[in-house]
């Protein structure tokens, strides 16, 4: 049974990559995650997962949305929510391409990201991209600074309670 849109399941980020690779999708990690690696006290409520564009590539994340039997989460908001929860609840990833798998999605190993329009492509974040073990796995990790710098863009309510944490970040990281 697929989880509802109105679930927020708890992250499971190994149960979640395990599934991109097993697909053999292209990626790299973003976001909070990122900087959770990195050594910042954060609880990460994602994944954020930035796919290549490839057609064949965006076929194979597809595939893996279906066999995660993800959903677009449902907000209530009219900006970011398509159509109602039942619209949601029948959503399937096809056609798979950047503008229909632009989503942030509940899957039953929690919630997995794919940030198409807010975040630059995968192939502007490889340069200083690394290479890092991440629950058992060779991962793509996003350099931290491009992470925090953007953020600083962001206004949302889990931000302004992380602003602490990102400003000893970018202390660290010789942002400021």
């Amino acid at each position: 049974m697929r989880p509802h849109p109105k679930d927020r399941p708890s992250l499971d980020a190994a149960a979640l990559i395990a599934a991109l690779e097993a697909h053999g999708v292209r990626w790299l990690l973003a976001g909070s995650y990122v900087l959770k690696l990195y050594g910042a006290g954060i609880t990460p409520n994602d994944l954020d997962v930035v796919l290549d564009r490839d057609p064949a590539n965006l076929h194979r994340a597809a595939e893996c949305l279906e066999a995660l039997e993800a959903v677009p989460q449902w907000v209530g908001d009219p900006k970011w929510d398509v159509g109602t929860v039942e619209d949601h609840l029948a959503w399937r990833p096809w056609p798979a391409d950047i503008v229909h798998l632009d989503q942030l999605f509940v899957t039953h190993h929690g919630m997995l990201d794919l940030p198409f329009a807010l975040v630059p492509p995968y192939d502007t974040l490889l340069p200083g991209s690394v290479v890092m073990q991440v629950e058992g796995f060779d991962v793509t990790v996003c350099d931290p600074r491009r992470v925090l710098r953007a953020l600083e863009t962001r206004n949302r309510k889990k931000d302004a309670q992380r602003a602490p944490i990102y400003a000893e970040m970018r202390r660290r990281f010789g942002l400021d």
